[in-house]
């Protein structure tokens, strides 16, 4: 498959991606938001940016770049804000049905431990320098971390199950 690009004034043929070529970065981190938001598999992630840029009439990859540009606080349009919603909702609605079905693996005491204290110390660093990227990086990776290994949607909600957990 293939398309038509425009380029220098210059009609240029772009070769469309193989199914084994792999994704762009802004794509994998799309697929890794989803993941911690939704919490799903990496395979539901993607099927719900899929989902998600089919409704908003968008490739995948504009689509994840536009989930891109909106963490970095570019205005996103209501309607591929709107789609992304509606798939984030659609792949929860899965992932609960599928959680009546079967049991879920929980991480060791000591893997939550350790997530719960790499994002107390980010934190800590955060406050002390908070216009440092780094320590941003640091707390957004914590969070991150905390939501899929506690399978939440939320920072907030994340940090107390692992409380929970780890208090026993």
């Amino acid at each position: 498959m293939s398309a038509d690009v425009l380029t220098s004034g210059r009609l240029h043929r772009e070769r469309a991606p193989h199914a084994g070529t792999p994704p762009e970065p802004a794509q994998s981190w799309a697929v890794g938001m989803l993941m911690a938001t939704v919490p799903a598999s990496a395979h539901l992630a993607q099927e719900a940016l899929q989902a998600a840029a089919a409704r908003a009439g968008l490739s995948v990859a504009t689509m994840a770049q536009a989930m891109v540009d909106g963490s970095r606080g570019v205005p996103v349009p209501a309607q591929v804000q709107k789609a992304l919603d509606d798939a984030v909702r659609a792949a929860q609605r899965r992932v609960t049905q599928s959680r009546r079905s079967r049991a879920f693996l929980m991480p060791t005491r000591t893997d939550a431990e350790r997530a719960l204290g790499r994002f107390f110390d980010a934190r800590i660093r955060l406050s002390a320098a908070p216009d440092d990227p780094d320590a941003r990086r640091a707390v957004d990776d914590a969070i991150y971390t905390l939501c899929v290994l506690m399978g939440q949607p939320s920072p907030n909600a994340a940090v107390y199950e692992a409380l929970q957990y780890i208090e026993g």
